[in-house]
């Protein structure tokens, strides 16, 4: 068995890297964002084993990172038991606007003292929730997940998305890089429960735009804008779908040629994206293209 040692932040790791091309060692290096893993072919120091780095600093290590592996693990049951790996068939943008409304609105907004805010609904946990519904993890992991998913926010973000990760792998041998390949076999087994979950959410946002009209306003990944008194016709579908949420308003202020501002009353603070004119709703649109 392969122990794995803990061997500190990135700068660790560019000076272990280059003492070990240094001292001519044989070793393979599988990078991925702020993770660094040094794994040894053979016995080195008397012992096999790996390293592993991750970040710059403590401020790094996102809170409820361990559900990364506990998710990846999840999946390797599912698999196990019998489980299908999803087809891939498309990969859909969860990002959606309908600059008409966006455009009215913002141009009532700057002309006038009295302000229109827009309704917003936000569900917890999208991609994690969407997840467990599709049956990818158990029961299990999802309820000690969910109790804390507030302060594990960004790592429950993270489990999900580092599915669809790449890994480069440099081999080198006597200290000199023969070798850079991307795991593929990573991405053939996890990729596919990604786009799993981003496919379903993107059913999701075009039921909820094409129930509510004109009285949609924007997607942003897992937040819906809207007229209010729409709410409770696209809180049936979300609960439909087993979601759970929480609402919130808005105040758009402008729309140009790159971006959409708003204020924020939720985080109290003015907020901007920058659009693409190609993700424009009309009753015709359509996320799910075949890709390139």
């Amino acid at each position: 068995m392969i122990t794995t040692a803990r061997s500190g932040y990135l700068d660790n790791f560019d000076f272990d890297l280059k003492q070990l091309k240094d001292n001519k060692g044989d070793f393979t290096v599988v990078s991925s964002g702020l993770t660094r893993k040094i794994i040894f072919q053979e016995e080195y120091d008397e012992a096999p084993f790996k390293r592993l780095y991750f970040g710059n600093s403590n401020k790094d290590n996102l809170p409820g990172v361990h559900m990364v592996s506990a998710v990846r693990k999840n999946i390797d049951s599912y698999i196990e038991k019998g489980g299908k790996i999803p087809k891939l068939k498309y990969m859909p943008k969860l990002i959606l606007y309908n600059f008409e409304q966006i455009n009215r609105i913002s141009l009532e907004n700057q002309s006038s003292e009295s302000k229109e805010s827009t309704y917003a609904i936000d569900i917890n946990a999208c991609f994690f929730k969407t997840a467990y519904n599709l049956g990818y993890f158990t029961e299990e992991l999802y309820s000690k997940a969910w109790k804390r998913r507030k302060d594990w926010k960004f790592g429950l973000l993270a489990s999900i998305g580092s599915l669809n990760k790449h890994e480069t792998i440099d081999t080198y041998k006597e200290g000199v890089l023969v070798d850079s390949d991307i795991n593929s076999e990573y991405i053939d087994t996890y990729s596919p429960f990604y786009w799993s979950v981003i496919n379903y959410v993107a059913e999701v946002m075009m039921e909820i735009a094409h129930e509510l009209g004109d009285d949609f306003y924007m997607w942003l990944t897992d937040c819906v804008y809207l007229n209010e008194d729409r709410k409770e016709s696209i809180e049936k579908i979300l609960d439909k779908h087993n979601y759970e949420y929480k609402d919130f308003y808005i105040q758009f202020n402008d729309l140009d040629e790159k971006m959409v501002k708003w204020y924020d009353f939720k985080s109290k603070e003015d907020k901007f994206i920058n659009h693409n004119i190609f993700l424009n709703y009309d009753p015709s649109y359509t996320p799910f293209k075949k890709q390139e």
